[in-house]
């Protein structure tokens, strides 16, 4: 495995059998609002410690939910592979979906503020809904 796994390999990982897991996912994507997607930066425990962002509930919940439906994978080589190339005028494909998460979510454990920047733009809104969507028509 070259840790660039083609779509078919890459959306097996979603696991649809966690019925509950995703009916949350959904209900946490509907009801997203603009303080959700506004991270805080909060201050380190001293002058010399880096701010850092809290997320909101809603967004740690999705976190984890991502985790729990397989959107999260050990499959794609994000470190080695980085940001997957799409467009924002493009529809994101449920393969590129789960990419995009899973370097976002990785990322953030050697970077504060990757999550905080996808929810911001609209990215995380995005791959939710793709793959709410795939969910659906399965």
């Amino acid at each position: 495995m070259t840790g660039y796994p083609n779509d078919t390999e890459i959306i097996s990982e979603l696991e649809r059998t966690k019925t509950e897991a995703w009916e949350e996912l959904r209900s946490a994507a509907k009801e997203m609002t603009a303080e959700d997607r506004n991270a805080v930066w909060a201050n380190g425990r001293n002058e010399h410690a880096l701010k850092y962002p809290v997320y909101s509930e809603r967004i740690d919940k999705v976190t984890n939910l991502l985790y729990t439906v397989g959107a999260i994978t050990h499959l794609y080589n994000w470190r080695s592979n980085g940001f997957p190339d799409h467009s924002p005028s493009k529809e994101l494909s449920v393969a590129d979906a789960i990419r995009t998460a899973t370097y976002i979510v990785r990322s953030e454990r050697f970077g504060d503020g990757a999550i905080a920047r996808t929810a911001e733009i609209g990215l995380l809104d995005t791959i939710l809904h793709c793959l709410i969507r795939w969910y659906d028509k399965e």
